[in-house]
C-alpha cells in the first residue's frame, strides 16, 4: 500500500470461495456501513495447495475523504483556472454583444443618412429638368454632367437601401415560383443596349427550357445587373459573356469578363460587406463594396451558391448555382 502511496488505515480478510476457512487481521473496523471492500482473487501456491479459489479482501473506511484530501494541492489552482475560464467567456460574450450592437447602430445610421439623401437628390433632379428648358447650348454640357453625377449618386443610394432592406426583410419578401429565364433574357437585352451605347462587347447564351426558381424577380434581376455592371467597370475594353445552363436539376449562370482579375487574397473577401478590391493604395473604380454582398444575400435566399474563379491579369468568372423548384408557378 505504501509502495502505491496509499497512506490509509485498512483491514484484511483471507477466505476460501466456500468460506471453508477465514483469516482476519487483528483489528477490524467497527462501523461496518462505512467500510468499502475490495476482494482480490489470489492465484498460485496457496490456491493450488488448498485446491480451491482463495480471496484476499481489503477493507477501507470511505476512501472518498482520503482522495479529496490528496487533492488539496490542486484545489486552489483549479478554482483559479475555473474562475479564469468563466471570466474569459463572459468577456467574449460581452465583447460580441458590444460589437454586434455597434454594427447595428452603424448600419442604421448609414441607412437613415442614405435615406435622407433621397430628398435633396430628388430636388436637384427636378431643378435640372426645369433648367433644361431654359439654358442655352453652351450650358447643356454642364447640365448633362450634373445629371450624370446625379444618376450615379442615385444608383449608390439605391444600392445601400436595397441591401439594407433585403437584410432586414428577407423573411417577409414575397417569394414565388417563377420562370426566371425571361428575367435573364431581359437583363441581357438591356445590357446589350448599354454595350452598344458605351461601345464594349457583350454576348449571352441561355439554354431553352424552364428555369423555375422560388424567388423575388426584382432582387434576382438586381443581382444579375450588379454582376454584369461589375464586369463592365473592372475592364479597360470590356468583353463580357453570360451563359445560363440547366445541369443536373440546377441552373448554372456564369458571367465572364476580361478584366484585371482578382488575387487569391482578395477572392476570400469579395463577398464581404464594404470590402473593395485594392490596386496598390487606390480604388480605381467608384463604389462602396456593397454590390457583391447584396448578390450573395440574394443567392443564399434561393438556396444557391456563388463562387469566383479569377487570376490576376486573366479576367474573372462568377459562377452561380441555383437549385430548380418543381412546384407549379
Amino acid at each position: 500500500m505504501l509502495k502505491n502511496k496509499i497512506d490509509q488505515q485498512f483491514t484484511y480478510r483471507l477466505y476460501g470461495l466456500d468460506n471453508s476457512f477465514e483469516l482476519k487481521s487483528v483489528t477490524q473496523f467497527s462501523d461496518v456501513d462505512s467500510v468499502v471492500m475490495f476482494p482480490i482473487s489470489l492465484e498460485g501456491y496457496l490456491s493450488d495447495s488448498l485446491k480451491e479459489d482463495v480471496f484476499l479482501e481489503i477493507q477501507f473506511v470511505d476512501l472518498n475523504i482520503y482522495f479529496l484530501s490528496q487533492l488539496n494541492g490542486l484545489f486552489l489552482p483549479g478554482l483559479v483556472f475555473l474562475v479564469g475560464i468563466i471570466f474569459i467567456v463572459v468577456w467574449i460574450l460581452k465583447l460580441f454583444y458590444w460589437q454586434n450592437n455597434l454594427i447595428s447602430i452603424t448600419n442604421n445610421s448609414i441607412n437613415n443618412l442614405t435615406h435622407e439623401l433621397r430628398t435633396p437628390v430628388f430636388s436637384i433632379g427636378l431643378a435640372t429638368k426645369i433648367l433644361e428648358a431654359h439654358v442655352d447650348d453652351t450650358q447643356k454640357d454642364n447640365l448633362l454632367l450634373i445629371r450624370n453625377q446625379l444618376d450615379r449618386l442615385n444608383k449608390n443610394i439605391d444600392q445601400v437601401l436595397d441591401l439594407a432592406y433585403f437584410e432586414n426583410n428577407k423573411d417577409s419578401i414575397n417569394y414565388q415560383v417563377r420562370d426566371i429565364r425571361h428575367q435573364l433574357i431581359r437583363c441581357c437585352n438591356n445590357f446589350i443596349s448599354l454595350s452598344k451605347l458605351e461601345n464594349f462587347e457583350f454576348n449571352y447564351s441561355i439554354d431553352d427550357g424552364s428555369f423555375n426558381v422560388k424567388c423575388s424577380d426584382i432582387h434576382f434581376e438586381n443581382a444579375i445587373y450588379n454582376l454584369l455592371d461589375n464586369a463592365r467597370k473592372y475592364a479597360i475594353t470590356p468583353v463580357i459573356s453570360l451563359e445560363a445552363k440547366l445541369i443536373r436539376n440546377s441552373l448554372i449562370i456564369s458571367i465572364k469578363d476580361n478584366g484585371r482579375g482578382i488575387s487569391d487574397k482578395d477572392k476570400k473577401h469579395v463577398f464581404k460587406k464594404y470590402y473593395r478590391v485594392h490596386d496598390g493604395d487606390k480604388h480605381n473604380v467608384s463604389g462602396y463594396g456593397l454590390g457583391l454582398s447584396y448578390v450573395r444575400e440574394v443567392i443564399k435566399v434561393l438556396n444557391g451558391r456563388i463562387r469566383v474563379e479569377s487570376k490576376l491579369g486573366y479576367g474573372t468568372t462568377v459562377i452561380i448555382r441555383i437549385p430548380l423548384n418543381h412546384e407549379k408557378s
